[in-house]
């Protein structure tokens, strides 16, 4: 993604395509262990320029929040209001980590979950971001509660939700630490085990 150097005319790259290699900095290492000069030798363009695209490096590292809350949650959400039985889609929700870590061999874990330890409690913003994936999640699996027993209150359908969001969330941090797959997987099914319907 080199800058396009035209005498007399600005400097153009792709501003989300750019925007895509400072979110994967950022989610692999964390706020602190990423520097300017990382971002831009990951993307080929100097200070000046990203500067001027995205703001300095909290401003950059909200962004690629905020694109990751934008795309990976919507994502999520797509499969949990997909095709299938309630309960597996529950299921595949709560596999999702699991398999990242595993079969996948994504160590990244959660940019959210991740965020959320680091950056939260020092950055309002960032907690904000954090906030709204993480109840834009809790609504599509109270939906999907609500569809394994129709009889659930909104309340109760809400807790349950907020209960399989953070297995999830859970899942993600410890996954990212290595912690023995068996051990998640009975975590997972403990959860499913108490889901209503």
């Amino acid at each position: 993604m080199r800058e396009h150097r035209t005498p007399g005319r600005p400097r153009g790259f792709d501003i989300e395509a750019t925007l895509d290699v400072i979110k994967a900095l950022f989610w692999e290492r964390g706020f602190e262990a990423v520097s300017l000069a990382d971002i831009a030798a990951a993307t080929g363009l100097r200070k000046g320029s990203l500067y001027a695209a995205y703001g300095d490096k909290q401003a950059m590292y909200l962004k690629a929040l905020a694109r990751y809350e934008a795309g990976e949650v919507a994502a999520t959400i797509a499969a949990l209001q997909g095709p299938g039985e309630p309960r597996a889609r529950l299921q595949a929700f709560l596999d999702g980590p699991i398999r990242a870590a595993y079969d996948a061999g994504d160590g990244r874990g959660c940019f959210l979950c991740n965020a959320a330890a680091d950056r939260a409690l020092v950055d309002p913003d960032a907690a904000a971001i954090v906030r709204a994936g993480f109840e834009r999640m809790e609504q599509a699996v109270a939906a999907v509660a609500a569809e394994l027993d129709p009889a659930l209150s909104p309340e109760t359908a809400a807790a349950v939700a907020a209960a399989c969001v953070t297995a999830y969330a859970g899942l993600r941090v410890l996954a990212r630490a290595e912690m023995a797959r068996a051990s998640l997987e009975a975590a997972r099914d403990r959860v499913l085990a108490a889901l209503p319907g």
